[in-house]
């Protein structure tokens, strides 16, 4: 997309220390990740060893999503944040963080956010949040680390600066936050892709797990599995990366079913040699509310 649309920048202060949130820093591991069934967006739990979250990445859900006509109480319910919950965004499109407005749990808790230029309206929300804190620009480029008890960790790093100008439409796929969940318990040094809306060979961090010699379990289709732009630095990138034994890699892909952008475009990925490809339009003909990508 481009051209001139009506654009504001993300309030909030800006987080003065990077530390892993208390529910992270209290798991003894981290096992995988819980891919919602949201309609058109993106929300994923992030899971200790026993199954609880302990950072919700992007709360997001537009067309097709099962909230509408549900209570206050019933979303809490279907998308559930604690009061010791970190929520971060990885970008400022509506379908990352339309959720959060349709119940009262999430708007309570500590959101860690890029700081972009975005639509006014995204700027409304932030304003209303209890506590945001905002990932400044001078961050760019650096990978942080939270760290649970036994070595497994979340990784992510905010990818690009924002546009100056809130006259001009900037791209938040390419300047938002992408993240990693890495397994180093067992050795196996295993990695959970979460890339939000931008594409694999746009994140420095991921090129560089790669070539660490980690192994590939699971991953979510950027921007819902959309064709563009998948160059063929994304595709060597997916190539070139071993998958966990054991098991195929999981590639999920989060969409509203029958959505005017026409996602998903599964050929995308089949350079992947051994996949298991899960939608989450389908999840909802068998009742299931999400799909976990788990290490092995």
């Amino acid at each position: 997309m481009s051209g001139k649309l009506e654009r504001a920048r993300i309030g909030g202060a800006d987080v003065a220390h990077i530390k892993a949130p208390l529910a992270v820093a209290r798991a003894r591991a981290i096992i995988g990740a819980r891919i919602y069934d949201v309609g058109q967006g993106d929300a994923i739990a992030i899971l200790n060893e026993a199954g609880e979250t302990i950072l919700q990445l992007d709360y997001g859900g537009r067309q097709d999503n099962p909230f509408e006509g549900k209570s206050r109480v019933e979303v809490d319910r279907m998308l559930p944040v604690s009061t010791d919950a970190l929520v971060m965004v990885t970008h400022w499109d509506e379908d990352h963080w339309s959720t959060g407005p349709k119940g009262e749990a999430a708007k309570a808790v500590d959101w860690l956010v890029p700081r972009q230029v975005t639509s006014p309206r995204a700027v409304r929300f932030a304003a209303d949040l209890a506590k945001v804190r905002c990932i400044p620009e001078p961050l760019v480029g650096r990978v942080f680390e939270y760290r649970a008890q036994n070595g497994d960790a979340i990784l992510w790093q905010k990818i690009a600066k924002s546009s100056p100008s809130p006259s001009v439409h900037e791209n938040c796929n390419r300047t938002g936050v992408a993240v990693a969940l890495l397994r180093r318990s067992d050795g196996a040094g295993q990695v959970i892709l979460l890339p939000g809306d931008a594409p694999f060979d746009e994140v420095p961090l991921f090129d560089a797990l790669r070539t660490s010699g980690t192994t590939l379990t699971g991953l979510v289709a950027y921007h819902h599995g959309s064709k563009y732009p998948l160059r063929n630095g994304t595709r060597s990138l997916l190539r070139d990366w071993p998958v966990t034994p054991g098991g195929p890699c999981d590639v999920v892909f989060s969409y509203g079913a029958g959505n005017s952008y026409g996602h998903p475009h599964l050929d995308r990925y089949d350079t992947l040699t051994t996949r298991r490809e899960v939608a989450t339009p389908a999840l909802r003909t068998t009742k299931a509310a999400y799909h976990d990508i788990l290490f092995r």
